[in-house]
């Protein structure tokens, strides 16, 4: 893990960014902002944890439902949603207080409604 301090004017910004962990559970919980890939996995564990986000989209991507998850969440304000060349202005301009709380749905009654229409036993 590399860490980066930055001062400028009266604020100090410290930046740790890394290339590859095994789990990054314990760096999201002691983040104040977490700058991320819009896969979907880091999405959903950043704001399970109630972190603030900010997804930069990879647009070289094929097919980019990265994106398209991104962008839905971003209209719901559950993150910032920015691409490389915009990032700068995103930070610049966000207003963490705007963002919204990500309340995980129930999967219960989807698993269930997917096993009747299998034909396996439904709870």
């Amino acid at each position: 893990m590399s860490k980066i301090e930055h001062a400028s004017g009266n604020s100090n910004l410290q930046v740790e960014h890394f290339t590859f962990l095994p789990s990054i559970a314990d760096n999201i919980r002691e983040a104040s902002l977490v700058i991320s890939h819009a896969g979907s996995g880091s999405i959903f564990e950043t704001l399970r944890l109630g972190k603030p986000l900010i997804v930069v989209v990879n647009e070289d991507l094929m097919d980019n439902h990265q994106s398209e998850l991104a962008e839905e969440l971003a209209e719901r304000n559950h993150l910032l949603c920015a691409h490389p060349q915009t990032l700068r202005e995103t930070v610049e301009a966000m207003d963490l207080n705007a963002l919204q709380p990500y309340v995980p749905g129930e999967a219960k009654p989807v698993v269930a409604l997917i096993n009747q229409f299998l034909g396996f036993p439904v709870d």
